[in-house]
Formats: structure tokens, C-alpha cells, sequence
């Protein structure tokens, strides 16, 4: 992805809302995530890309703020959604059903506030996956 904006994040759109995100990918950006963070800022988020589609566990290790996880395939389809994630979950895991190539994640709630669904489409800048 290229396009970086003002706060060196990229913009991604996703069910008609742009959401500003950090890229996690590489193994050691993806392990990290959002671990530590005191909060995201509204429509800001961290996608995660993976090399190959798969299924791919998360965890809430370390987060300080609930999130919503929003699964991807590799053609930007909405596979699910997990919705208000708990910090005080760990060490229980999360994982999609199918195999994914991106994972959306953004503040707890963001999903049910924008009617974010299964079949909705993340849109990449100048469609660049």
C-alpha cells in the first residue's frame, strides 16, 4: 500500500466508512498489535495483512481497550465479525471460520455503530491489496 496520510496511516474504507489504519505486516507487528495501547482514536484502526489466506488466532494479550475484529478474505469480503472484545478475555483466543488474508481491527462497537456485516467490502487505496 502506498499513500500514506498526515498521521502516517492509510485510509481504507469499509461498508462506505473511511477508517484510518496502521499496516501490521510483519510477524513482529502482527505479535505486537495493539497490545499496550491506551486507545484508538474514533474510525482508526490496525489492519493486519498475512501473506498467505488462513486461519489466524488473536488474542486480547496485553489491550487495554475493547475492539471489534473484522475478518477478511483475500478479496476484501467481510468473512465475520467479532464484536466487543474484552481485554480481560486473555488467554481465550478468537479465530474466523474460513481463511482470511486481512484482519480488521478498530474500537468495540465500531461494527454495530456502521451496520458492518458479512459481504460488506474493504476498499484499498488506488486498489492495492
Amino acid at each position: 500500500m502506498s499513500r500514506k496520510n498526515e498521521n502516517g496511516l492509510f485510509a481504507v474504507s469499509i461498508g462506505g466508512v473511511k477508517i484510518n489504519v496502521e499496516i501490521a505486516d510483519t510477524e513482529e507487528k502482527r505479535i505486537k498489535g495493539l497490545s499496550g495501547r491506551k486507545a484508538l482514536t474514533e474510525n482508526e484502526g490496525m489492519l493486519f495483512i498475512f501473506e498467505n489466506p488462513g486461519i489466524y488466532y488473536f488474542w486480547m494479550k496485553d489491550m487495554l481497550f475493547w475492539v471489534d475484529i473484522i475478518w477478511i478474505d483475500e478479496t476484501g469480503g467481510v468473512l465475520g465479525v467479532a464484536e466487543n472484545l474484552s481485554p480481560e478475555s486473555y488467554p481465550f483466543t478468537f479465530a474466523p471460520d474460513a481463511s482470511v488474508k486481512y484482519v480488521l481491527e478498530v474500537n468495540g462497537g465500531f461494527a454495530k455503530k456502521n451496520s458492518i456485516t458479512t459481504g460488506d467490502i474493504i476498499v484499498f487505496p488506488s486498489n492495492e491489496k
